[in-house]
């Protein structure tokens, strides 16, 4: 397979040897065609007599004419006959009678040919000659490959069906295949004008002798008539159109057209349909490495290609159909004897050497898979699947990709820097995209794509854990108006109320107590409480329609409304995970990804070229808000294993599922955004032992994230995120209606605080996050009479301290848990008490 930027060979000598070919005369003398002789041509054909026969021979070196003319300056001297021409004389006599016979019996076959297929000859002339000039001789190319090439223009795969070609042209070849193929397939190709008579006579004999179609003696231009037009039906009809319609071709195209026709259309076993495919297929090189010996092997196979279908049959059969390719070759003068022994010495191919199979960049792998899948969904390439089936496997398209090797060679070099024991029963999949186009620049789909084809990258739905409180962070910024210096509690366990489901009850991890703080400290702490409680706040289904918009999900596949959606419950794949990141490197616009960057036909001739097209998603401002919250993760939160050294800032989130069944990092650069997971393939194992630890985000995937990040910014230039926005207000405390907060009042220096469950309306967050009572907030106190009984009353929480001061016995504050929030309501309880 050549690459993209290989320029085409040209043989100046091999075209001033075809036109050589071409210039023939007619000798009034003679009443023949000579060639005329081209000094710049390796080989001319040339015809001359010895005695009274005609020969027609190739040469190297002295030529044949030269040796007969040499010859023939060897003259007997003039003088007496000599005795023995009377014997000679005799003898001759004696031959008449069997060269009588041998007439005769000629004649009688011919008779019986003739009378044989008269009767088809005279419908077929009658029926080919009405419609001679209205036939469509098409010489376009057949099905051919399409080549598929990286970001750089290196070739990385081939996509074929069954039809394995790529087009040359005949300066590609060199002189010494196409002159080999020309004497095993038709010696007489630059003399006919399409149909070769004695070739034709010979074979119309051998078929009638046998009483059918045994032999062909088609020339070349003949085979392509029975290729394009004619079909392959074995009959006299057949034939005759045959020759007529090559005879037209011939007055249509040159020699040299029909010749490069040829070498790309035929058909040479196990899926290679011309010169090149069979090249690569059979010997593992180029069109224009292959030798005679090679050639010989190739040209033996143009009659009978799936002779040796499977490279293990008719082995016998096949060495001796390329020895007599071999002798066609000596006998033309292409090569010596010696040279015929050296070739047949070689053994014959034993397996398919084409690139695509031997060479590890052009084999079928992920992502040449997902380059095939959007070819196939590509509408410029046909309106129907059907069509552009048959151009993306037949259509010989030349398509770039996004593709840069060089990143994924630096993803596994850090998968196996972190883990040098390799990953065990685990895998690691790995994906990067550019952030400001979409174009996907490389992934790790799998181990290897010969043991396992599902792509865990694009096709892998694992849930994200606490990755997707990113999606939850952005939706509260964008569509509530809340901001990374807002408080809410992230005090756990904590239960939420799920109708008509039962209470979510949601822990954090490991049993963290949590605390109250800012939305900022609760995303670097990985709060699951503070998470729920902010997507509940938000509104689930706001979560879920912004989470569709970033990561690219319809509404047929996209998130439900539950409760557990704020803690990555539903899966997500890492591509989607990849460019929902991106969204916010790329200030909010979310870039669809892509693969294929351009398309051409075989003609060269641009079907299609990716113009990256992008959605607004969040403002800059949400974006900037959300990379400043995920940058301070990074720096001192659960992420601070995937910092880049050098200076260059990152941005990013750790996620980790129940159990340690999953793990993630996924971040960003201003150049970059990269997803790493980690887990089984195929089950929910947990990862309770790697490296002597649990599996968290924050351990694996994240020094994975900062090895791969490191190589593949390598001599980039340093580059910084937007500033924060300022403040557009006030910090607020976030609350859901019905959510209680804890107070604590002193009554007096030697005693604990007292206790208050109040509505979070009433209450206000501290410096050091805890809450204080509003001016107006009540507290509902037990006070004891002098009678020794006790009975409750509401008094402002500011001053509970100084009521209490004045009255005796001490009173004892509420710990029931609840608080009315309305006097009115609590005015009658007490009545009813």
């Amino acid at each position: 397979m050549r690459t993209q930027a290989e320029p085409k060979r040209v043989h100046q000598a091999s075209i001033n040897r075809y036109h050589a070919r071409r210039l023939i005369w007619r000798n009034p003398a003679w009443g023949v065609r000579r060639a005329v002789h081209d000094p710049h041509a390796r080989r001319v054909e040339r015809r001359f007599f010895i005695g009274s026969a005609a020969r027609t021979s190739v040469g190297h070196g002295t030529s044949v004419m030269a040796r007969g003319q040499q010859a023939s300056r060897k003259q007997p001297p003039s003088g007496p006959v000599p005795c023995s021409l009377s014997v000679d004389f005799a003898r001759r006599i004696a031959r008449l009678p069997l060269l009588v016979l041998m007439i005769g019996v000629c004649a009688a076959l011919v008779t019986v040919a003739a009378h044989a297929s008269a009767p088809h000859v005279a419908g077929t002339l009658e029926a080919v000659e009405r419609d001679r000039d209205h036939i469509l001789i098409d010489l376009r190319p057949g099905a051919q490959r399409t080549q598929v090439f990286d970001s750089a223009g290196n070739p990385i795969g081939i996509l074929v069906n069954e039809v394995d070609r790529e087009i040359i042209t005949i300066d590609e070849v060199p002189d010494d295949v196409l002159e080999t193929i020309i004497a095993v397939e038709d010696s007489k190709f630059w003399l006919h004008n399409g149909v070769d008579f004695r070739a034709t006579a010979r074979a119309l004999v051998s078929n009638v002798s046998v009483g059918g179609i045994a032999s062909g003696g088609s020339t070349i231009t003949q085979q392509i008539v029975k290729l394009r037009v004619v079909g392959s039906e074995r009959s006299f009809n057949r034939k005759i159109r045959e020759a007529v319609i090559a005879a037209r071709l011939e007055e249509d195209f040159t020699k040299e057209e029909i010749l490069e026709f040829y070498v790309n259309e035929v058909y040479l076993g196990n899926g290679a349909y011309g010169l090149q495919a069979a090249a690569e297929t059979y010997f593992g090189k180029d069109v224009g490495a292959l030798d005679v010996g090679d050639t010989a092997f190739l040209a033996s196979l143009i009659r009978s290609p799936g002779l040796f279908d499977g490279f293990d049959q008719n082995i016998e059969t096949m060495n001796r159909r390329r020895s007599q390719s071999l002798q066609q070759a000596v006998d033309a003068g292409i090569i010596t004897e010696a040279q015929q022994s050296a070739f047949e010495q070689r053994p014959l191919p034993s397996r398919n050497l084409s690139p695509r199979r031997t060479d590890l960049a052009l084999r079928r792998d992920y992502f040449l898979v997902e380059v095939r899948r959007a070819l196939l969904a590509n509408p410029a390439l046909g309106d129907t699947y059907q069509a552009r089936f048959s151009q993306v496997f037949g259509g010989g398209l030349r398509v770039w990709t996004t593709l840069r090797p060089d990143l994924q060679s630096s993803m596994r070099a850090a998968v196996d820097e972190v883990l040098p024991e390799g990953t065990g029963e685990f895998e690691v999949s790995i994906v990067s995209v550019d952030p400001t186009t979409g174009a996907v620049l490389s992934f790790i789909g799998g181990p290897a794509f010969s043991d396992s084809e599902f792509n865990l990258a694009t096709q892998g739905r694992r849930q994200p854990g606490s990755s997707f409180k990113t999606y939850v962070l952005a939706t509260a910024i964008e569509r509530a108006s809340f901001f990374p210096f807002d408080t809410l509690s992230g005090q756990g366990p904590c239960t939420f109320p799920n109708p008509p489901l039962p209470d979510y009850k949601v822990a954090n991890f490991a049993n963290s107590a949590g605390r109250v703080a800012t939305i900022e400290d609760q995303t670097l702490a990985s709060s699951n409480c503070a998470f729920v409680r902010l997507g509940l706040i938000t509104g689930l289904d706001e979560v879920v329609g912004m989470t569709d918009r970033l990561i690219g999900r319809t509404d047929q596949d996209g998130f439900k409304p539950f409760p557990s959606i704020s803690l990555g419950a539903q899966e997500v794949t890492p591509l989607e995970h990849a460019v929902g990141y991106g969204t916010f490197a790329n200030r909010g616009v979310r870039m669809e990804p892509y693969y294929v960057t351009r398309i051409e036909n075989n003609f060269g001739e641009v079907l299609y070229e990716h113009v990256p097209h992008g959605r607004r998603v969040v403002s800059p401002q949400t974006a900037d808000w959300v990379t400043s919250v995920l940058q301070a993760n990074v720096e001192s939160g659960t992420g601070t294993r995937a910092q880049l050294a050098g200076g260059q800032v990152a941005a990013g989130k750790t996620g980790t599922t129940q159990s340690f069944h999953d793990a993630w990092f996924v971040g960003f650069t201003p150049h970059m955004a990269t997803a790493v997971w980690m887990g089984h393939p195929d089950e929910q194992v947990p990862m309770t032992d790697i490296q002597g630890r649990s599996g968290t985000g924050g351990w694996v995937p994240a020094r994975i994230w900062s090895a791969f990040m490191h190589r593949a910014l390598r001599g980039a230039e340093l580059r910084d995120f937007p500033s924060q926005p300022p403040p557009p207000r006030a910090p607020q405390y976030l609350f859901l209606s019905g959510d209680t907060c804890s107070i604590g009042v002193a009554v007096s220096p030697n005693e604990p605080p007292l206790e208050f469950d109040l509505p979070c309306s009433m209450v206000r967050p501290t410096a050091d996050n805890e809450f204080e009572p509003l001016p107006d907030a009540l507290c509902k106190v037990a006070i004891s009479a002098v009678s020794g009984e006790s009975r409750f009353e509401w008094i402002r929480c500011t001053e509970v301290r100084a009521e209490l001061e004045a009255r005796a016995p001490e009173p004892v504050g509420d710990t029931s848990g609840q608080a009315d929030s309305d006097p009115d309501e609590a005015l009658s309880e007490e009545d009813d008490a």
